[in-house]
């Protein structure tokens, strides 16, 4: 049985650790640990910044500086930040399995996507999944209506059946 775990990073969608855990139990059982990351941007080697034009004038009057900054030098580029990120996740993801039972089947999967929920169903449809198991954040109702809901999406994809964990409050 293959069983696809999302995580989102957030101790809400670690509450299906107690879950994953029971279904272990099942001889046949295999997990596929999940994570989507947005699409990360090279970080700045150093912070820029320019002087506030208020504090200027306090301390120059009213004659104008005019403050050029070259180009920022940049650390790392789009591609080394990419890999850091799936790096950074692997480990995570890593740590999430083992949390698991001793002898537990996983496999782990990162995926770099702008919509978690079509990142989600595409693994479903490409794994074979058999259930699904993810956390609800529980949102109000306002910002449900204006945003949606990734878990709602895809128990609506009927892909494979979802298993909804709504976390406990501490």
């Amino acid at each position: 049985m293959k069983i696809l775990a999302t995580f989102d990073g957030s101790k809400f969608s670690e509450s299906i650790i107690t879950q994953l855990a029971l279904m272990a139990r099942i001889p046949t059982a295999e997990f596929i640990l999940f994570r989507v990351s947005d699409a990360p941007h090279g970080r700045l080697q150093q912070h820029m910044t320019s002087p506030r034009p208020d504090a200027m004038a306090e301390t120059l009057g009213s004659m104008p500086i005019v403050v050029e900054q070259g180009d920022p030098q940049w650390a790392e580029n789009k591609e080394q930040a990419v890999e850091r990120r799936i790096a950074d996740l692997q480990a995570y993801l890593s740590g999430i399995a083992k949390r698991l039972p001793e002898g537990a089947v996983t496999t782990i999967e990162i995926v770099v996507a702008a919509e978690p929920a079509a990142a989600i169903i595409e693994c479903a449809r490409h794994s074979n999944a058999d259930v699904i198991v993810m956390a609800t954040h529980s949102r109000a109702a306002l910002l449900h209506v204006l945003f949606g809901s990734t878990t709602e999406q895809v128990v609506r994809s009927g892909v494979a059946p979802v298993l909804v964990v709504h976390p406990k409050a501490d």
